[in-house]
């Protein structure tokens, strides 16, 4: 029985926890005030590493054309004989509302849209709908065609059935990330279709701002559900394992309060609310459980030796303390490996996450004794409850079956190691912002409803820079036109928005014939006088600058992509490029961008951050590991547990295809600073025991005896870890989803190795044990 003849520092903590209680009640006031001025992240550019050259380029570009920020509405009606004129007057309508509708600068569909042409003998820019006995009605086939393949973007407005149209509306970028105004925009938009469409028809709005709205509604959904989940699934473990409602309620409350603390820290420090953010609240309070269950095993352990509760708090925290101390460290220290990452947001994330471990030990170490000196002791009934559970019978079961097996547990799991590693070089990067959406959200069905009725949405942007007055002369058009027939068969790519068709459908107008394009480039003065052409009226000046800039130097092709999951978006992001690069020649330099070839270029940047923070948690744990244990050996061998948690995440990855991206890739770094803790509560205890052991006991007695006291408070603590992972299943983040699953089976077999693995090598291993012996023994 330990002795408290000798005072210890942590009994001052016991001996004026009135006062300290008092602090943490005025803390948490402080906090309180800071706590509403907390925010969401509504511009995303927390998932961005704005330092990279890729992202520099894209603001280049939206500074030389400006952002297509837009909002695509589209209406499916139902038989296109009947329904054209029905379809295209509620468009009409729309259209006209719309246009006057406040903070909504530019709208477009075929009702208003306009193309130069010949009417009776004069040139002008006419309406391209008819007026027909209904109403508006489409021209001849064949004429709506022509306009098509000069103006690609007519895909958006109309399918080739006929079927459905389209409603292009550009927001006012100076509103762009005003929360409360966009939600009013998108709302009135909504209820201008909804008036105005015919009966029997479907609509479906996508677009910028729609994905920004919902990635907020998320985050803070998820924020709050995994919180909730987490505490539920806290409570629950918790009055489960100590059988006592009084325990329960301690849990509770120091968790609770330590995730308040954090949501404090995170408004007074700024942080605002995002993707991986969101999921600070459940990992604090999952990862802050830990010191209380420990405390409170020692409290029991010590009150069932018959200390009175004075006194097996002060023995409790002489415990367990320290092992807190240091696991709380090693879980903040692997947390905060997170912070090398390249992305903002899983830099706040590690932030988050290293704070929450230490502000749980220090609210465990302060609250847990003064909350279980203050309750009534648990009576004898729920000690002897606790020793019969299932928890207890099922560790016994599993003890008795690695002692006796030893050596199969362990290279069954040495095998099983390296099969999951095997998959490691089968990982694959994915940082795409759309697919972090699951299938079954409404905005995903939304763009699937699009790109079924009218054209594949998702775009990339080719740009082509040469010098001034390059585009003015026909060499270079006739290199564009090669470019844009070598893009189109690149084989994921859907269709590529050109200003050349359009150059070479008012050739055909202005020659009233249907001359070949390859007549535009005999003549030098074709090209600038077409151009001019097109600048006559106000929709072709703004046709004109979407592609050209002010100096014609700089050419802009939107290509629209089918963004196949089958195919890597990088392969055809290099292919459009390449492709691009060989129709221009020396003639002009060519790149990619858009917010996909951003988000594509970040995958190196994903694969470093992961080894990175790995490597980084790795390092944090053996320094220390081995200054808790005082020997480089043991802080070696301390970390073998941790061997099979990580194998299981890469194998995982590798082979159920689960990318990387800027969510699962601080899933490793996180799971290595949520699983080494058991180990070192194992280790301490095992230390103790050995010191304590009698000449006639041996090294396999000492590791049961070390296993007896921390096995359920290492159960425990892995449940509710378990748990919490398994609660981000419900996420409609993909990501997250994956973070779930990977979590979920990293604690899982965390706790396989802290229970099977490791005890089955130090009884097979002699070297291992000898060393652990002697390292123990000798070390103060």
């Amino acid at each position: 029985m330990d002795s408290l003849e000798k005072p210890a520092r942590t009994d001052f903590i016991v001996d004026h926890r009135k006062a300290m209680v008092g602090l943490i009640i005025l803390i948490t006031g402080i906090f309180a005030l800071c706590v509403p001025q907390m925010s969401v992240d509504v511009t995303l550019k927390a998932g961005l590493n704005t330092n990279t050259a890729e992202y520099k380029r894209y603001q280049e570009f939206l500074a030389t054309f400006g952002t297509e920020d837009y909002v695509l509405i589209a209406i499916k009606g139902n038989v296109p004989e009947a329904q054209g004129s029905t379809l295209l007057n509620a468009t009409q309508r729309i259209t006209r509302t719309l246009e006057s509708t406040p903070h909504i600068v530019d709208v477009v569909s075929l009702t208003n849209l306009k193309v130069f042409g010949e009417k009776q003998g004069l040139f002008g820019s006419y309406a391209i709908l008819e007026s027909g006995k209904e109403g508006l009605d489409f021209p001849q086939a064949g004429s709506l065609e022509k306009i098509r393949r000069a103006i690609p973007i007519l895909d958006l407005l109309v399918s080739k059935d006929l079927t459905t149209a389209g409603v292009i509306i550009g927001v006012d970028q100076e509103i762009t990330f005003d929360v409360p105004v966009i939600e009013r925009l998108l709302d009135e938009i909504e209820n201008v279709v909804k008036k105005n469409v015919p009966e029997g028809s479907e609509y479906r709005i996508i677009g910028g701002p729609v994905i920004r709205r919902a990635i907020q509604h998320y985050n803070l959904q998820t924020a709050i559900m995994f919180g909730v989940l987490c505490s539920l699934v806290c409570t629950i473990v918790a009055y489960y394992i100590f059988k006592s409602l009084r325990v329960t309620l301690i849990t509770g409350t120091v968790v609770g309060l330590c995730v308040f603390w954090i949501v404090g820290i995170m408004a007074v420090l700024g942080i605002q609310l995002n993707s991986t953010t969101a999921l600070s609240f459940g990992l604090v309070l999952i990862s802050s459980v830990e010191p209380v269950i420990h405390l409170v095993t020692h409290y029991n352990q010590y009150l069932r030796e018959g200390n009175d509760p004075v006194d097996a708090a002060k023995l409790a925290l002489r415990t367990g303390a320290g092992p807190c101390l240091v696991t709380s460290f090693t879980t903040a220290l692997g947390f905060s490996s997170l912070m090398v990452a390249s992305f903002p947001m899983v830099q706040q994330l590690g932030m988050i996450l290293s704070l929450g471990p230490l502000t749980a030990f220090v609210l465990s170490v302060i609250l847990t004794p003064a909350l279980l000196i203050s309750m009534k002791p648990p009576p004898p009934p729920v000690f002897q409850a606790m020793s019969t559970d299932l928890v207890s019978r099922s560790f016994h079961r599993i003890l008795d079956f690695v002692f006796s097996h030893s050596k199969l547990c362990a290279y069954s799991i040495l095998i099983l190691i390296v099969v999951m590693l095997s998959g490691a070089p089968l990982i694959r990067s994915d940082p795409q912002l759309l697919r972090m959406l699951t299938d079954s959200t409404k905005e995903i069905k939304d763009l699937k409803f699009v790109e079924n009725n009218l054209t594949p949405v998702n775009s990339v942007e080719l740009v082509v820079m040469g010098k001034e007055n390059d585009f003015k002369r026909a060499d270079m058009w006739q290199r564009v036109r090669e470019m844009d027939e070598r893009v189109k068969g690149v084989h994921d790519v859907s269709s590529v928005d050109s200003f050349f068709p359009l150059l070479e459908y008012l050739h055909a107008v202005a020659s009233k014939s249907d001359v070949s394009s390859q007549d535009m480039f005999v003549n030098p003065v074709t090209i600038p006088q077409l151009i001019a052409l097109t600048s006559l009226s106000p929709d072709g000046q703004k046709m004109l600058r979407r592609f050209i800039d002010d100096r014609f130097s700089v050419l802009r092709t939107t290509v629209r992509i089918h963004n196949s999951a089958e195919i890597e978006i990088g392969d055809t992001i290099e292919q459009i490029r390449s492709a691009a690069a060989g129709a221009m020649g020396n003639a002009a330099d060519v790149y990619v961008t858009g917010d996909i070839a951003v988000f594509e270029a970040q995958a190196s940047d994903i694969v470093s951050s992961q080894a990175s923070s790995l490597i980084l948690a790795v390092f944090y744990m053996s320094l220390l590991l081995t200054i808790q244990f005082r020997s480089i050996s043991l802080g070696i061998v301390s970390l073998l547990p941790q061997l099979l948690p990580q194998a299981i995440i890469f194998g995982i990855m590798g082979w159920s295809r689960i990318p990387l991206d800027s969510v699962t890739v601080f899933a490793a770094a996180v799971s290595i600073g949520l699983t080494v803790d058991n180990t070192v509560h194992l280790l301490t205890q095992l230390k103790r025991e050995l010191r304590a052991r009698r000449e006639d006991q041996t090294i396999k007695e000492c590791l049961a005896r070390a296993y007896e006291v921390t096995a359920r408070a290492m159960i425990s603590n892995h449940t509710v870890i378990f748990f919490g992972f398994i609660m981000l299943l419900i996420s409609p983040y993909r990501p997250v989803i994956y973070v779930g699953i990977l979590g979920s089976a990293a604690i899982l077999f965390s706790l396989v190795g802290d229970m099977i693995f490791m005890p089955s090598v130090i009884l097979s291993n002699g070297w291992i044990r000898r060393l652990m012996s002697r390292e123990m023994l000798n070390k103060g």
